[in-house]
């Protein structure tokens, strides 16, 4: 059992302190949340596509319960294992990836990112992909600090960034490609890099000719961002989801409906229980829910960068600001598109969309970020 060591003392002999409890409550308090809304945005789709209007919410609450117990357990091992294993898991997940493109992958709605069987059981490896590109990236840069002195340092990450968004960008998700994006360059920030304003200006060109190419390449985003600038054009069709979204947030006024009272969720609101769970949210909760909620997730936030900003050590510090960065990031581009701040994309609530297998690899972030909180400053 060397494999693992479990957090008792520290190398000097101390024993460590316990957990940000704080955070513990705050992560078991929005998974107990999402799990209430799930079980209502799901209901009316799993009773008309099961006949079991509990289906959905059965399968989250399997996969809630082996992620906390995951949690658990990987929060008691020391995070800095995972040095020996980063770039092997990075490997793995590519291969993931990669398969994705090949008749192993699984199409859902027109879009091929799952691996799997049918509909038993699938994932998405970009889920996998995202927190294990937030390790392999710290290690790299705490085993070669003194390679990093100026921007050309930091190849090596830029290029398993790089691969990682040549597949993404090969399997069409926008989204995900975003994630990735920000897992690496808040690694990359977080480890005090100096950069000279000629890099910034050529990063700031390639990500703009990068973004149009990765828009126009595909017709379907055109017709997003057109979609997003003229909102009262097309409601049937291109912005019939940014429509009924706000026709829920809309109707729960302040107060809401009340909890089940949706009517957006018979059908009218695509995906009402994954991407769009906010909008019956909004419709059930009305304004002074979407608050609580917001002040949850802020709260969340908070704590997770404040693990990164007193963490003892460097490699601590860089993989609580990718986790807590990816989550931050997933948070507030849901939130956007539901209220129509900016185009739809298929991006979901952290703890609240539904998704098994997302929700325990979210709970496995967890436990690492509740890790690194047992080597922080008082």
């Amino acid at each position: 059992m060397k494999k693992f060591k479990l957090i008792t003392k520290s190398s000097d002999g101390e024993e460590k302190k316990n957990m940000d409890f704080s955070m513990l409550v705050t992560i078991m308090l929005l998974l107990c949340m999402g799990l209430i809304m799930v079980a209502t945005a799901s209901s009316y789709y799993a009773l008309s596509t099961y006949g079991n209007s509990n289906e959905l919410l059965t399968k989250q609450l399997i996969f809630a319960v082996i992620g906390v117990i995951a949690m658990l357990i990987i929060s008691k091992i020391d995070y800095r294992v995972y040095k020996k294993w980063s770039y092997i898991g990075y490997v793995l997940a590519l291969l993931l990836l990669i398969a994705v493109l090949t008749p192993l992958g699984v199409s859902v709605n027109g879009a091929k990112r799952w691996l799997g069987f049918g509909e038993s059981f699938r994932f998405q490896p970009s889920e996998i992909m995202k927190i294990v590109l937030v390790l392999a990236t710290a290690t790299y840069i705490s085993l070669n600090t003194k390679k990093l002195n100026s921007f050309k340092g930091y190849i090596i990450p830029l290029l398993m960034l790089t691969l990682v968004v040549v597949v993404m960008f090969l399997q069409k998700h926008m989204s995900g490609t975003l994630v990735m994006i920000v897992a690496s360059f808040s690694i990359i920030f977080a480890s005090g890099i100096k950069i000279k304003a000629r890099y910034i200006i050529a990063f700031i060109l390639i990500v703009l000719v990068a973004g149009t190419i990765f828009i126009t390449a595909e017709e379907f985003r055109m017709k997003r961002i057109l979609s997003f600038l003229n909102p009262e054009e097309d409601i049937q069709d291109g912005n019939w989801q940014a429509a009924q979204s706000l026709y829920a947030i809309g109707s729960g006024g302040v107060f809401g409906l009340g909890l089940g009272q949706s009517r957006q969720k018979y059908l009218w609101l695509p995906e009402a229980q994954n991407d769009f769970i906010f909008s019956v949210l909004g419709e059930e909760f009305g304004l002074i829910g979407t608050l609580v909620v917001l002040g949850v997730f802020t709260f969340f936030i908070y704590r997770g960068y404040r693990i990164a900003i007193t963490c003892k050590d460097l490699y601590g510090s860089m993989i609580a600001t990718g986790i807590t960065s990816v989550f931050a990031l997933q948070i507030f581009v849901n939130i956007a598109v539901v209220t129509c701040t900016m185009p739809v994309t298929g991006m979901p609530l952290p703890f609240f969309s539904y998704g098994g297998t997302a929700l325990c690899i979210n709970l496995c972030a967890m436990g690492i970020l509740l890790s690194i909180s047992r080597n922080c400053k008082n």
